[in-house]
């Protein structure tokens, strides 16, 4: 009895020793935001790795993936004064945020700070599209959500972990 508790000790302790280092290699390649509103079970997935953006299941979501017919290689757009991806999202952000206005890479945007932190909700235009790319960016923890993109529109997508694209010292 004593070795089966001593077993299950050791395998507790190697696997929780594991799960926080999976973690952390998934974040460094990538991220995920998950569908909220209604029934919604996709997930949009960066990966910074391989530079695509991919709409995949939520439960079957990982970084590394490129299984879907909803992918997109991305361009990384970003400069000294700019954070910025496009070809799926067209995410643009100023580094030296907050800022109300900007116009870079195509799109002009606008910024409303969210109530009670750090956060700020952008709207962009751009010719190109129908829709408006709406995200919310951190900036203590990156892009926390995605509310309108051309890879997708209509529903939210928010961040599976604590830390997003553009976050501080994840950039891709």
């Amino acid at each position: 009895m004593q070795r089966v508790v001593a077993l299950v000790a050791v395998v507790v302790t190697l696997v929780s020793g594991l799960i926080p280092a999976a973690h952390g290699v998934e974040q460094a390649r990538g991220y995920i935001y998950d569908g909220t509103v209604g029934p919604n079970n996709l997930a949009i997935v960066i990966d910074v790795a391989k530079g695509w953006v991919d709409m995949q299941r939520k439960v079957r979501a990982r970084i590394g993936s490129m299984d879907s017919d909803f992918g997109v290689s991305y361009e990384d757009c970003g400069n000294e004064a700019f954070y910025c991806m496009t070809s799926g999202l067209e995410i643009v952000i100023p580094k030296a945020m907050p800022m109300k206005q900007w116009k870079y890479h195509g799109l002009s945007c606008q910024s409303v700070a969210q109530p009670g932190g750090d956060a700020y909700r952008i709207t962009c235009r751009s010719p190109k599209y129908r829709g408006h790319p709406t995200y919310t960016y951190s900036l203590s923890r990156g892009v926390v959500s995605i509310e309108s993109a051309p890879i997708w529109s209509g529903d939210r997508f928010e961040l599976r972990s604590e830390r997003g694209l553009f976050s501080p010292g994840n950039n891709p």
